[in-house]
C-alpha cells in the first residue's frame, strides 16, 4: 500500500500543478474583444449636399418610379422601399450602380410581384418610408423619408404629408378622382437655393402633370417664418410665390403639383 503511494501522491501533484498553470494562464489572457457595429446615423448630410429623390406613382397605384438624380460622391446606393398593405409591411429592395448608370437614375418599384408573366398585387398600399444607403470615395451616408400614398376619391382633395406639416388642397373637383398622389421628402433639392432651408422639401406628384385650380399650399415649422419664402420648382428654375405666414404656417395659392420648399 505505501509503495503505490509513494507513486500516486507525487502524480496527483504534478496534476494539481497543471491544473493551476492552466487556469493561470486562462485568468491572465486577455478577453476576447467581440468587434462593435458603427451606427450609423440617418439624414445627417446637410441638405443641400443630398440627392434629389423623388417618389412618382402610376396611374393605377400599383408601382412607383424611384428617381435619384443631384449625386455628387456616391459610386453605388442601395435602396429599400417598405410600404403597408393592410396588415403586412412589405419592402422592394435594390441597388444602383452609378457608374453604369449615371443620373438621373430611375428605378420602377411594384406593390408586388411577377413571376412568369403574372403579378401579384399587394392591396390597401397608403405608404411608407424610402431609406437609401450611399457608398463612394467619401464617407457613406443614409437618407430616409417618409410617404404617402393617396387617392382623390378617398381624400376628397386634400393631400398631406406623413408628419402632417405639409397640406394641398386641391377642392373636391380639382383632380380626377382615379388620381393617386404621392407626398414624400425628396431628402435633397433639384437646384441651389439663397438662404436656409426651415421647412420641406415636400414633393406632391401623380402620374401625368395637372393644372390646378383654387388650390392651397400649407407648411408648418417649428421655425420662425417671419420673411420665409415658399418656392416651388419649375423643372428650370425656383419660383417664388406669394405666400401669407401665420401661427406657424406659411400659406400659398399654387397651380401645379411639384416640390415646394420653405427658406429663409
Amino acid at each position: 500500500m505505501k509503495k503505490h503511494l509513494k507513486y500516486v501522491i507525487p502524480a496527483a501533484i504534478v496534476l494539481a500543478g497543471i491544473i493551476f498553470f492552466v487556469s493561470a494562464k486562462k485568468k491572465q489572457a486577455p478577453e476576447e474583444q467581440i468587434p462593435q457595429r458603427r451606427v450609423e446615423q440617418i439624414n445627417k448630410l446637410a441638405i443641400k449636399d443630398r440627392p434629389f429623390v423623388t417618389l412618382t406613382p402610376r396611374a393605377d397605384g400599383r408601382e412607383v418610379t424611384l428617381m435619384i438624380d443631384n449625386v455628387a460622391s456616391a459610386t453605388s446606393a442601395e435602396y429599400e422601399l417598405e410600404y403597408q398593405a393592410e396588415s403586412l409591411i412589405q419592402g422592394v429592395f435594390g441597388t444602383i450602380d452609378f457608374t453604369e448608370d449615371r443620373p438621373p437614375v430611375t428605378k420602377k418599384l411594384l406593390f408586388g410581384s411577377c413571376s412568369k408573366g403574372k403579378c401579384r398585387f399587394d392591396e390597401g398600399v397608403t405608404g411608407g418610408s424610402l431609406t437609401i444607403r450611399f457608398e463612394g470615395d467619401a464617407e457613406p451616408y443614409i437618407l430616409k423619408s417618409d410617404f404617402n400614398l393617396q387617392l382623390m376619391g378617398d381624400k376628397e382633395g386634400v393631400f398631406a404629408s406623413k408628419d402632417i406639416k405639409a397640406k394641398l388642397d386641391v377642392g373636391r373637383s380639382g383632380l380626377p378622382l382615379t388620381t393617386y398622389v404621392i407626398v414624400t421628402g425628396t431628402m435633397g433639392l433639384p437646384g441651389e437655393v439663397e438662404g436656409e432651408v426651415v421647412a420641406g422639401p415636400y414633393a406632391f406628384l401623380a402620374a401625368s402633370s395637372h393644372k390646378l385650380s383654387n388650390a392651397e399650399l400649407t407648411i408648418q415649422s417649428k421655425e420662425d417664418l417671419t420673411d420665409a419664402k415658399l418656392l416651388y420648382w419649375t423643372g428650370l428654375a425656383w419660383s417664388e410665390l406669394d405666400v401669407e405666414v401665420s401661427e406657424g404656417k406659411i400659406t400659398a395659392p399654387v397651380t401645379n403639383l411639384g416640390t415646394y420648399v420653405v427658406v429663409k
